[in-house]
């Protein structure tokens, strides 16, 4: 199929379809939206529309309510909806534990030169909106396209851009999408298409502007997310929240009904007895106009006019007299004082309901962040056996291990074919892997663990663990601690009492530098800087063979000194 027949085609145009509709499903109760001002009249029309909306959500409260209890509810429903909070400010900050691993990898040769992170790559940029996308936009498309002007080597295409797609489960062959050409003093819209061989722009006639071509072997797009959501087609791909739409629907509903019970708790519905209005509203009163501070109530003139800009005249405020009629029973000839009584009615919200509301909002939420990012329980409940706090980092371990994966395979391939484009496939390798350790322990939990360590190899890596969790934030703390921890020689003052136990006893400079520790680190950076930079400026030695080298430089440092006191 040639590449303009293949847009026209639209290729899997209804799956598509079906993934910017999941998408757009989803982005309500993920993303949310700006609140709208609409007029009741406005909403009023719309609600007794025959046709349903665009907006799944609202069709479905519409269809459980009638109109006037429907427009209630809209008016209590504000934008962004709950769930776009519980997503943004609980579960994301959560899943962001994946760019901390303590086993990540990320190694790139170019031409063969080794190291961590190509300049070509922008990575802490795009790692972001890779991450970004695999939450909210999981149906998109990276795309490698080289711009070597404008330095622009790849973008994500939304799956509202898709025009035409051939894929496979785990490859796309082609695609065509909606793009813009800039050139010097102009731009033209049209369709990008791209396959294993040629990169081709049209207008939007189908006349083609650019093309070129390049070597990869394969198209130079891949999907976002890496499952499909069904078995039948391979558009329409599964998101973290797919199977969580329905606990959103029903959290937002009743987050909305208990937003509508807050004003009854502090306005009541009220019930009055239809008697006589003691203050007629209306009436021709002399010297008053219907402008606030006019000339009339100036002294200037007076008028006649009838005032319709009464004040509230309800006996249901603060000050009011109630005057009611006496009324006698028949039988008796007393004063019915139940008129008196009951002249106000007040009726409150059932406490019943208002703490079912709350206990199934809880319900729900909790549901939510469990699916979302695992067991939540061990963090707001007392009394945990081991068992229960260990089940719940395993699930926890089991998102951040899922997004892991979904992270490392966009990534790996994206930053291949960028490298591969740029450089030639044959002189580019690349490995990446975000981890599987994310340090789900409490610093409280490492260092129980610690106590309880059954020697000193196991109490050393659990300290730099504990330092790697407080600081999992603060990336150059972690690995300064991380190397004083390998520099001192015994971690915690059990080994250190056991060494001093023995027969043969801890060699002097050994004794100096466990005891005063800081002092000769400090003395150490105060000639050859901060001992972290000082390490990364080793290079491409070893880190057994970098350890050495400091500490005989440590070592050295103390000899000196105790020479330098022994001769005074």
């Amino acid at each position: 199929m040639e590449p303009a027949e293949f847009i026209k085609k639209k290729v899997n145009h209804k799956y598509i379809l079906d993934a910017r509709q999941q998408q757009k499903d989803l982005s309500y109760f993920i993303q949310g939206s700006l609140q709208e001002e609409i007029t009741i009249e406005y909403l009023r029309v719309w609600s007794n529309r025959k046709y349903a909306s665009d907006n799944k959500f609202l069709n479905w409260v519409k269809l459980v309510f009638k109109t006037e209890n429907f427009l209630s509810f809209y008016k209590y429903l504000r934008n962004p909806v709950a769930s776009a909070k519980l997503v943004n400010d609980d579960i994301k900050p959560q899943l962001r534990r994946v760019f901390h691993a303590d086993d990540s990898v990320f190694k790139y040769s170019v031409k063969g030169i080794e190291e961590t992170c190509h300049a070509d790559l922008n990575s802490k940029q795009f790692d972001e909106e890779l991450f970004n996308a695999i939450l909210f936009d999981h149906n998109s498309v990276v795309v490698q396209d080289i711009d070597i002007e404008s330095k622009r080597y790849r973008e994500i295409v939304p799956i509202s851009k898709i025009v035409s797609v051939d894929c496979d489960r785990d490859q796309i062959n082609k695609i065509a999408y909606y793009s813009c050409l800039e050139l010097e003093n102009s731009s033209i819209h049209g369709f990008s298409y791209i396959d294993k061989d040629q990169y081709i722009f049209f207008d939007r006639d189908y006349n083609i502007i650019v093309q070129s071509f390049h070597d990869l072997g394969v198209c130079p797009a891949d999907w976002v997310s890496s499952e499909n959501m069904f078995q039948e087609n391979n558009v329409v791909k599964k998101s973290i929240f797919s199977y969580a739409l329905p606990d959103f629907e029903e959290y937002v509903f009743l987050k909305t009904l208990q937003r509508m019970t807050e004003p009854n708790g502090a306005i009541p519905v009220t019930v009055q007895l239809n008697a006589k209005e003691t203050n007629p509203s209306g009436e021709l009163r002399k010297g008053l106009s219907k402008e606030p501070m006019s000339s009339a109530i100036l002294g200037a003139q007076t008028s006649d006019d009838t005032n319709p800009i009464a004040p509230s005249e309800s006996d249901i405020q603060a000050g009011s007299i109630v005057k009611v009629k006496a009324s006698k029973d028949v039988t008796s000839g007393k004063v019915d004082m139940d008129v008196v009584r009951n002249y106000f009615q007040f009726h409150y919200m059932p406490v019943e309901a208002l703490n079912y509301l709350n206990e199934r909002i809880k319900e729900i939420e909790k549901m939510i962040l469990s699916s979302m990012i695992g067991d939540i329980a061990e963090q707001n409940e007392a009394a945990k056996n081991e068992m229960q706090v260990s089940k719940g980092y395993d699930s926890k371990e089991d998102r951040l291990r899922w997004l892991s994966n979904e992270l490392s395979r966009i990534k790996q391939l994206s930053d291949f074919k960028t490298l591969a484009l740029l450089h030639g496939k044959d002189k580019v390798s690349v490995e990446v892997f975000f981890g599987t350790d994310f340090f789900i322990e409490s610093v409280d939990d490492l260092y129980k663990s610690f106590s309880l360590a059954p020697n000193a190899i196991e109490r050393r890596k659990i300290l730099k663990r504990i330092s790697q969790t407080r600081n999992k934030h603060n990336l150059q703390q972690a690995k300064r601690d991380t190397i004083l921890y390998d520099i001192i020689p015994y971690v915690s003052d059990k080994d250190f009492s056991t060494a001093m136990s023995t027969e043969a006893q801890v060699d002097p400079v050994v004794f100096q530098l466990q005891t005063r520790f800081d002092y000769w680190i400090s003395i150490f950076e105060a000639e050859y800087g901060q001992i972290e930079l000082f390490y990364e400026g080793l290079g491409e030695m070893t880190e057994s063979t970098k350890m050495i080298t400091i500490k005989n430089l440590l070592k050295n440092i103390i000899q000196n000194e105790q020479k330098s006191f022994s001769n005074a």
